[in-house]
């Protein structure tokens, strides 16, 4: 027999609000068919990944024409023996590089990156690794720059080739430096309706002007009321930038000039005279070709002064960092050095700093008709250990010829750059100055760019490989039109015949038969690609001369 519907429905209800009470599984409402309300739901832990892809590799560099391989390795969780496939993907234009698979019984396998041979030269391109075992999958990212071959101009660069016009007058570009970021300071002058000023441009490391450096990246500073050359510029430790030249200062004629600037290119007003230094060293021409920081940031200045009857001898000047003259160096600062009995012209043109028996001492070298060079102690005293007193005269034995750049080699040799007989020229000397024979012949090296007409070299760098890369000037056959050129040569003096053609590159920068001369070299390291550029400084005269910066493949 059937219970009472009524009675039924009365226990239902009662078993019902005892079982919310309590907590039970059941389902509770205001009536039989409200629906449940669901309670919070915890997601499941994600899938641990049962595989990791790495690259032996995250910075590829692949030359046109040529493959490079990587080796993509799998790290397997256990109890995971899927074969994995790997492909890349977001390579450059002109890349390729087919898939691989890594088998299960294996770790590893080469991708191979090929380039064809008219694939552009590129900055560091993101790229990525992806590999997949069924619905896994892991990734690696990496970068891949395309370049050319040694020597070649690098078309990354903002084309390889840039030119700046600093004002609408004639602008010269003298010296360059490069910061440790790969930002490049170029230091020369401008033209104005007033005179000649120094001037200032800064580059990102690509080319670009650095717009957050003085006005659009270009800076322009008069001195005094009459014209001005920077010659030469080297970086502080603290990002300060110190530049060196001449200044027609009145009656004491063209005087050392020194200037320093900010990092983002204002003049230091805690330097001199708001930023700037002059410093006569008598009543004629005093003009600084070079300058160098110490270890103990003091500023070293070289250059010439002219001293009557012996005609024009070297100048140094050292100043402590807020610009004042170092007293305790030569007098009051000023060193004067007179290396030959006549009355010829001995100029600086480079500096150097050698340790010599853990002191750091001062190098100069300049001249002209040949190669000189002088040790200092860092008193501003001819060191007598060197050469003969502490001077070298006649390295080459020429009557045409100059040095204008000098090293430190790690073994601390002395390689100093420059022309001789209107040709690039380069010699190396032992510690104590004796030419080493072991470089070159007899420790000289002479490079005819041009054997027909004129070249020289403006400056020397050794590569962390020992190379040693000169850069310069060769006329364009018989006319008198210059163009950049760059050579490099093994350790021992012996052009490089993988670089460009048979050690040399020569770079027509302004249009047609213009006439274009690089100052500077320098080498610009970048973390963003394994390898370090070379780069060169000067001017290219289009409708006037210009500032001009290129750079080449290592």
């Amino acid at each position: 027999m059937n219970p009472n519907p009524v009675r039924r429905l009365m226990l239902r209800a009662s078993l019902l609000a005892l079982g919310c009470g309590l907590g039970l599984l059941v389902a509770c409402g205001s009536s039989d068919d409200a629906p449940a309300t669901p309670g919070p739901v915890t997601p499941p832990p994600p899938a641990t990944a049962q595989f990791t892809l790495t690259l032996a590799s995250q910075k590829l560099l692949i030359e046109q024409g040529t493959s490079v391989t990587v080796d993509a390795t799998v790290t397997r969780a256990a109890g995971f023996n899927a074969a994995v496939n790997v492909t890349v993907s977001g390579l450059p234009a002109g890349v390729t590089a087919a898939p691989v698979t890594i088998a299960s019984a294996a770790t590893t396998a080469p991708i191979t990156l090929v380039a064809q041979a008219n694939a552009a030269h590129s900055l560091p391109t993101a790229s990525m690794a992806t590999g997949t075992a069924g619905a896994e999958t892991a990734q690696q990212g990496f970068t891949v720059t395309v370049r050319g071959p040694a020597g070649s101009l690098d078309t990354s660069f903002a084309g390889g080739i840039v030119d700046t016009p600093i004002g609408t007058g004639e602008d010269y570009a003298k010296a360059m430096a490069v910061q440790a970021d790969g930002r490049i300071v170029v230091a020369g002058s401008t033209t104005t309706p007033q005179g000649t000023d120094i001037a200032l441009v800064r580059y990102q490391r690509d080319g670009a002007i650095d717009m957050s450096f003085g006005t659009g990246g270009k800076v322009v500073t008069p001195v005094g009321s009459g014209s001005e050359e920077a010659y030469a510029v080297a970086l502080q430790a603290d990002g300060k930038i110190v530049v060196a030249g001449g200044s027609s200062q009145g009656a004491s004629g063209i005087d050392f000039v020194l200037l320093r600037y900010n990092a983002d290119g204002s003049l230091d007003a805690g330097f001199g005279t708001d930023g700037k230094v002059t410093t006569s060293f008598g009543n004629q021409t005093d003009r600084a070709y070079a300058v160098i920081i110490q270890s103990d940031n003091k500023i070293v200045v070289g250059g010439e002064t002219t001293q009557g009857a012996s005609g024009v001898d070297f100048a140094l000047a050292r100043y402590l960092s807020n610009g004042s003259l170092d007293a305790s160096f030569g007098t009051g600062g000023r060193v004067i050095t007179s290396l030959r009995s006549d009355a010829s012209g001995e100029h600086v043109y480079a500096l150097a700093l050698q340790t010599i028996a853990n002191v750091e001492h001062i190098v100069a070298v300049g001249g002209e008709g040949d190669f000189m060079a002088a040790r200092y102690t860092p008193a501003g005293m001819l060191d007598p250990s060197f050469g003969t007193g502490g001077r070298i005269v006649g390295l080459f034995n020429a009557t045409i010829g100059a040095a204008h750049g000098v090293l430190v080699t790690p073994d601390n040799k002395l390689v100093i750059a420059g022309q001789t007989g209107n040709h690039h020229s380069l010699v190396r000397l032992s510690e104590n100055g004796v030419l080493d024979t072991t470089f070159g012949v007899g420790g000289r090296v002479v490079t005819p760019v041009n054997p027909a007409n004129w070249d020289g070299a403006r400056g020397v760098v050794r590569q962390a490989d020992g190379k040693l890369v000169t850069g310069g000037w060769a006329n364009t056959g018989l006319s008198g039109s210059a163009d950049f050129v760059v050579l490099r040569y093994s350790a021992d003096g012996v052009l490089d015949a993988g670089f460009g053609n048979g050690g040399t590159v020569i770079t027509p920068v302004a249009p047609g038969t213009k006439t274009d001369t690089a100052f500077a070299v320098a080498l610009q390291a970048d973390d963003r690609v394994p390898t370090t550029r070379i780069v060169l400084a000067g001017s290219a005269n289009d409708a006037n001369n210009n500032f001009a910066v290129t750079r080449y493949w290592p």
